[in-house]
């Protein structure tokens, strides 16, 4: 009995989070209320309320719910220090690019992120937890282009936080142009995918870091 009351309060929330990700990508999350949520999902605005605090408590569970499977990957090579790490960061930052055809519900959480969420005071708690996420990132890409410095293996005309603060921008930048217009084609990513190839190639001291299997777009 215990455990089917655990089952139904797990697809209730998860009726829950399939509703809000829904209408954030249909009307905006701004748009969005708890009522029209618990609307859709079929429950009550109580039930919301009970396996969520408020809309900013439910809107990063459904982000946390897309997570790419590449940002664990990710982080452990930013806490890397060896020769081949630059090549496998390449490699995994067009993984991510490819999923956004791939994965569905990925592209449409990234959709809403990009493209539907409003920064407005409402979401205040978003803002900071996003900036926050940013920091952090940008602390352990440095410190990764630090260490290729070091090993010798960064060109010298990248300083380390400027090829951090770089990849961050481009990765950002590609996943938003790609998601402006729907579901991006296979030409569109592998455009994107190229861009990633080029920016890591001059980064290199010496050789390509993209040579090999990621050498070419893909």
């Amino acid at each position: 009995m215990v455990r089917r009351t655990k089952e139904e309060a797990e697809q209730t929330r998860n009726a829950i989070l399939d509703a809000a990700e829904a209408l954030f990508f249909e009307q905006g999350v701004a748009r969005t209320t708890l009522e029209g949520i618990a609307r859709a999902a079929g429950v009550t605005r109580g039930a919301v309320y009970w396996h969520f605090h408020d809309k900013v408590d439910l809107f990063e569970a459904m982000q946390a719910r897309a997570k790419l499977p590449q940002e664990d990957v990710f982080h452990g090579l930013l806490d890397r220090a060896d020769a081949s790490s630059l090549e496998a960061l390449c490699a995994t930052l067009k993984e991510v690019l490819q999923l956004m055809v791939t994965d569905q519900r990925r592209r449409r959480v990234f959709t809403i992120l990009f493209h539907r969420c409003e920064y407005v005071e409402e979401m205040r708690g978003i803002i900071e937890r996003k900036q926050a996420r940013t920091d952090e990132f940008m602390e352990r890409a440095t410190r990764f282009f630090e260490a290729a410095a070091a090993r010798g293996d960064l060109a010298p005309h990248w300083l380390p936080a400027a090829a951090a603060l770089s990849m961050h921008a481009l990765l950002i930048g590609l996943l938003s142009r790609m998601l402006q217009g729907g579901a991006p084609d296979e030409r569109a990513v592998a455009l994107a995918q190229e861009c990633v190839t080029a920016f890591f190639r001059s980064l290199a001291i010496s050789g390509d870091p993209t040579a090999g299997a990621i050498g070419a777009p893909t």
